[in-house]
Formats: C-alpha cells, structure tokens, sequence
C-alpha cells in the first residue's frame, strides 16, 4: 500500500472507538507471528482518564533529552495520524507509515486465511501493532506507550513496562468501561503487571482503593504521588507553573513547566517520579530538566495569536471541562468566546453546564466524525444558554464567526472535542502573527 491506499484503508477500518472491540488476543497473534517485537525494548506504559497524554510527553521528552533513543505512541492524533508514531521526538514519514502498515496487513491476512484471527484488527489495534513493531525496527532504547482505552484489555497492554504509571481517573467511556468508578478503575489498574512498580495520581476513595488493591494483589511496588511528593509553587505566569518539587529520591528547585494549567503540576510529579524508578536508564537533574522545559503537547490549554487570542483545548468530559473553566477564571479572562463541537457519547450536558455559564457566546459545530453531536442536540440539553448561542453547519464557519464576534482583547476557546481542535488546528496556525504562539 502507498500513503493513500494506507489512509482509505484504514478509513474502511470504521471509527477507532465505535469499531472498538476489547481484548488483547489479536495484538498477540500479531506480534508472534512478527516475533514479538514489542520485547526488544523496554517501555513505560501509561493509562488514566485525563493527562495521560501530557504525562507521555514529559515521560519521552525526558529520556530523549538524557540521550537515550525513545519511542512514543500516543492517541488520538489531532492533524495527521503519523503524529502518533513518534521516534526521537520526529513523527514517523508517510512513505514509512505505509510501508509499516502493509507489513501489518500482510501478517493480519494470513492469520485470517489461517483462522488464527477471530476477526480483522480495530482500528485502534492496528495502529498499536504498526507502533510496536515500528519501535522495534528503529532499535529504541525504551519506547513511552499511552494506553488507547481502559487498559486491561487495550491492545497497548501486551507490554510488560519497566513501570506502570495510572494518572488521575474519573468518568468517561462508561459504555466500554462500565458506569462506576470501580469498574472504570479495575480496567485502568489492569495496566499493573506482577513485580512491575506503578506511580499512581490517584488520590480520590475508588480509584485509589481499587489501585492498590490491584497492586498489592500482584505484589507491584506501589508509590502515590499525593503521598510520596511534596510541590511547593514558587511562581505563574500566564497559567506556566515554577514548582519546587521534593520526591522519595531528590528535590528539583526551580523546576518551569511548559505545559499550561495547574493541573499539570501533578502530571509533571508523576512524570518525574516515573523516571525515577527506570533504575536501568539513569537520568540526571540537569536532563530532567532540559527535557521538562522543552516538551510539547499541543491541543491541550494550547494558546495562540490568531486573528484573535485563540486557546485550543480537547476537554471532552466533565473533569477535563473543570480545569478549563478554572483555568480561564484564573486568567481573569472577561470575554470568551466558545467554539463547542462534541462527540453524542460522551456527557455533554455536564461538560456544556460546566462551561457555557462563562461564555460570551457560544458557537456550536459538527464534527467530521461519524460519532458526532449536532448543534441542535447540544443545545437542546443547554436551552438556558440559547440566547448566547450560534448554530453552524461546519467548523471553519462556527471559527470564523466566533473571530468576528471577539473584541481584540477577547479570548476565543476551541474545545469540547480533540477532534475538533485538530480540524481547526491548521486554520489557526495559518493566522499566526508572526508565526508565534503566545
């Protein structure tokens, strides 16, 4: 296959989370009949509802900066699915991507022809298995894998991690991974391997209950960031966060964190405690350092100086739509104006109730995504806010009235869905002042 037979394939493949189809005996037939390429290299696996991206790139940004070949998967992508695929912090090229897909097509075929396959690969499991032989093949020192969904059954979770990191867990994808925050919980703490340590960010009673319980039932030996660590905050500058952090092992005086929110202040304490404990691969305070200042995870309180302030953030259930709303009344922000698309599945009406009190108007899209709620719908949950609201047919048209509307020192949010930012990311960079973020 070429890049675009790759793309339509995979396009064919359905929605990676309505195709979703949980279990990992796919993944596994796949990597031996490619000789399990996923044991050539050691790896840190991460799972969670919210930040577990965030955590990933500190994590690789890290260990790349200390000299060490690193391997990253993550997910979704927001622009181009190569993003998800990254070797020395550099996305895979198309050519290469294509090339590594026909491979996988090709062993998926013959197990099918075999009956050793019960059916095709998901989409997401496709990707996996493209990951975890792409690593392979470009010999990385250590490879930092972000879990697709839950986590016992992922397909990312045929790997057996040097450590095993579970960031903070609240509610999302119940109708895959159940309606409480134990099963929600059990399914993430599946991540825990026998003897394999695990950092937890989780401090809340289930959650942290379940974790432990998992950890303590396959003797993995366990830290609690909440628990283990001490943050003192030594300053703030437009939501960027200097931090003295004090761990089990050292103190980081002075420690800036690139990533906006203060909620990142704990995914940094579990990324820094997770390099801790990679014995194997010795890091030093001056790496951790260099690699925390210059990571980059775009998408995510990810603010730019279009033809107006435009903030991009992919919250899309009601915790992750919590530390928008605090973010932005932390920045005093008095004008803001939403750019609101999301998928039916997931609880709009808290993520909207959450929200839509602090906006000035509030422009409502589709999304390019067979999953997606229309205008109509999400209005119909939020009729108390109709009179800020705008209905429009596509998201270039809800972003450019939303621009129009904005006075000069307002502030226009896209949000509610990464794919909504990632449709609207391109636009957006292209009316950079000075091709600049702020």
């Amino acid at each position: 296959m070429n890049h675009s037979e790759t793309l339509e394939f995979l396009k064919q493949r359905g929605n990676e989370v309505l195709g979703m189809h949980l279990g990992l005996h796919r993944t596994r037939a796949i990597m031996r009949a490619l000789g399990d390429p996923h044991k050539c290299y050691p790896s840190v696996h991460i799972a969670g509802t919210n930040g577990k991206g965030s955590v990933a790139a500190m994590v690789e940004s890290i260990l790349r900066h200390a000299g060490y070949r690193t391997g990253l998967f993550t997910s979704p992508h927001l622009v181009r699915v190569e993003e998800r695929f990254r070797v020395e912090g550099c996305q895979i090229a198309p050519r290469s991507f294509a090339s590594l897909a026909t491979k996988i097509q090709k062993i998926e075929a013959a197990l099918l022809k075999k009956n050793m396959l019960d059916r095709c690969l998901t989409t997401f499991e496709f990707l996996a298995c493209c990951a975890l032989l792409h690593f392979a093949e470009r010999k990385v020192d250590i490879a930092v894998i972000e879990v697709g969904l839950g986590g016992k059954l992922d397909a990312t979770n045929v790997v057996r991690p040097l450590v095993s990191v579970i960031t903070r867990i609240t509610y999302d994808h119940q109708n895959y991974l159940g309606n409480s925050l134990i099963k929600i919980s059990g399914e993430k703490a599946g991540i825990i391997k026998e003897g394999v340590p695990v950092i937890s960010g989780c401090r809340d009673g289930a959650p942290m209950r379940v974790i432990r319980n998992r950890a303590k039932k396959v003797h993995a030996p366990l830290l609690e960031s909440f628990r283990e660590s001490q943050v003192r905050i030594k300053g703030e500058r437009r939501g960027h966060y200097t931090i003295d952090l004090q761990t089990p092992l050292r103190q980081y005086r002075n420690l800036k964190l690139p990533l906006a929110g203060e909620y990142q202040i704990q995914n940094a304490t579990l990324a820094v405690m997770a390099i801790e404990s990679l014995e194997s691969l010795p890091v030093r305070i001056g790496d951790i350092r260099r690699g925390m200042k210059r990571v980059r995870w775009a998408g995510r309180l990810d603010e730019y100086k279009s033809r107006r302030r435009t903030l991009l953030d992919g919250a899309h259930n009601p915790d992750a739509a919590q530390r928008l709303r605090d973010y932005l009344i932390g920045r005093q922000e008095e004008e803001i104006h939403f750019v609101f698309g999301a998928v039916r599945d997931k609880n709009i009406r808290k993520v909207g109730t959450c929200l839509f009190p602090i906006a000035t108007s509030i422009h409502l899209t589709p999304l390019a995504n067979s999953r997606t709620s229309s205008p109509d719908e999400i209005a119909g949950l939020h009729k108390k806010f109709n009179s800020r609201m705008k209905m429009h047919s596509d998201m270039r048209q809800a972003l450019y009235a939303a621009w129009k509307q904005c006075s000069p020192k307002g502030l226009v949010v896209v949000t509610g869905s990464l794919y909504l930012v990632g449709e609207l990311l391109p636009l957006i960079q292209k009316h950079v002042k000075n091709r600049s973020k702020v």
